[in-house]
């Protein structure tokens, strides 16, 4: 694991090889079809894809929560294990694999909405909940209206915030022999690296992926939020020029690069590499 643009990809095709085994991805926009090089999925044409699971396996229209991500993972593990010694998880979305692994428990039921939120607008529904869990009001976009009736319902027929509900799990790992490996290179020169890599995903056809998707598909809340899609979309509907669009997605992405060393940092207990050989060093294989 580790910030965008760190190589994780890199380390997890050589584990892959060293010890014969096969990968789970934890990307939340890798799990896609066809956004492909705005996430800097691996290609089909490398020999590793195969070895790959929970990529591609979306349409861009579905939305997808981190409670699906749990149970297809754990489900992919639970079939991999059967079969592997090892198993190698990559990706860049911590609360993905924070909800595999560890013993995240989440609300399945059902509940009734009442009729008095149905009136209320999507603006108003997320006021609602800033107020009854402003926690759990950072985490869900104002525009994601089943989300927010979803939420507030909860937090009424419970009588407990949602964050109150994970807070009294104990969020210990529930498997054994979990090695986390986190890439931690320097910041200057990730951020260099991630400024060149929105070039090159801009030259090599960033803007007709997304116009691609446009065309084939209703495009999901989820599948929108990606950082270099709704720029790009934004582009295409002439909201920003193109320069802007590069700047943003390079400002964006850098942000988000800090956001994820802040959560692997602080969520999990890791042996830190600064660099793809020395994390192979440190690891032995």
């Amino acid at each position: 694991m580790g910030p965008t643009c760190s190589g994780k990809t890199e380390l997890a095709n050589y584990l892959i090889d060293k010890l014969n085994c096969e990968a789970i991805n934890f990307d939340a926009f890798q799990i896609y079809k066809d956004m492909n090089i705005g996430t800097a999925k691996l290609e089909k044409s490398d020999p590793h894809y195969k070895k790959y699971h929970l990529l591609d396996i979306k349409s861009p229209a579905e939305t997808f929560s981190v409670m699906e991500y749990q149970e297809l993972c754990r489900k992919e593990l639970a079939s991999l294990l059967e079969k592997y010694k090892d198993v190698v998880l990559v990706g860049g979305t911590g609360l993905y694999v924070r909800a595999a692994l560890f013993d995240y428990n989440f609300a399945k039921e059902e509940v009734s909405v009442d009729d008095d939120l149905l009136e209320l607008s999507n603006e108003e529904l997320h006021k609602l909940l800033e107020e009854l869990d402003f926690e759990e009001s950072k985490k869900i976009h104002v525009n994601n209206r089943k989300r927010l009736l979803r939420a507030i319902s909860l937090i009424k027929h419970s009588s407990k915030k949602k964050t109150e509900i994970l807070n009294e799990q104990s969020h210990k790992p529930i498997y054994k022999n979990v090695k986390f490996i986190y890439i931690s290179p320097d910041r200057d020169e990730l951020y260099q690296k991630i400024d060149k890599r929105v070039l090159s995903m801009m030259e090599n056809g960033l803007v007709d992926e997304v116009k691609y998707l446009l065309d084939n598909y209703n495009l999901s809340l989820t599948a929108r939020q990606g950082i270099g899609y709704k720029e790009v979309i934004d582009f295409l509907e002439n909201k920003i020029n193109y320069a802007s669009c590069v700047e943003l997605i390079q400002k964006r992405t850098r942000n988000y690069a800090k956001r994820q060393v802040t959560f692997f940092k602080n969520q999990f207990e890791s042996d830190t590499y600064k660099n793809i050989i020395e994390a192979k060093q440190g690891l032995g294989v």
